[in-house]
């Protein structure tokens, strides 16, 4: 499975976004064509209320680790 569609399916499960936009934008960097690398999310959900960006990163952050990795 691509690594898009995987950060796509977890995304999804865990926070059953309002809107989510992810863009691979891996091909603007200095990387071998059609990686996938670098990518540019918008999430917008329920469980982000009153939440500060930093831990709305975090969330993203641990979720994704094991994909991060590599």
């Amino acid at each position: 499975m691509q690594v898009q569609q995987r950060i796509n399916d977890k995304l999804l499960a865990a926070f059953s976004p309002l809107y989510m936009e992810l863009l691979n934008e891996s091909h603007m960097h200095s990387v071998p064509k059609n990686s996938e690398t670098h990518f540019k999310l918008t999430l917008v959900c329920d469980s982000f209320i009153g939440m500060g960006k930093v831990k709305r990163h975090q969330h993203i952050y641990a979720l994704l680790a094991d994909l991060m990795q590599n």
